[in-house]
């Protein structure tokens, strides 16, 4: 469970940092594909108790909410790093070419 934990506070840090990387993408998804493989490990624990399980499902709501509630945020913050990066870039062809 320890790892779950903290592959869930990487998730949540990754998605309420101020700015996101390049390589944002791929990052959450390699999280969340890593939450997704340790939860199907626990839950296929042999002596998983019903606590347990009620916890990871409550974990996997609370998670998916957060990514939901951050949804737009992500959107919006992905449309203008990728605005900014077309206007650096045009900005650089222009001073390149002198045009």
């Amino acid at each position: 469970m320890e790892q779950l934990t903290q592959l869930e506070l990487q998730i949540e840090q990754l998605l309420t940092a101020d700015e996101y990387n390049d390589d944002f993408p791929q990052q959450l998804e390699n999280l969340v594909s890593l939450r997704h493989q340790q939860v199907e490990q626990i839950l296929g624990q042999p002596n998983l108790t019903r606590p347990v399980f009620d916890d990871v499902v409550a974990r996997t709501k609370a998670l998916k909410s957060l990514i939901q509630k951050h949804k737009d945020i992500i959107g919006e913050r992905l449309v203008r790093s990728k605005k900014s990066k077309q206007s650096l870039s045009l900005y650089s062809n222009i001073q390149q070419n002198g045009s």
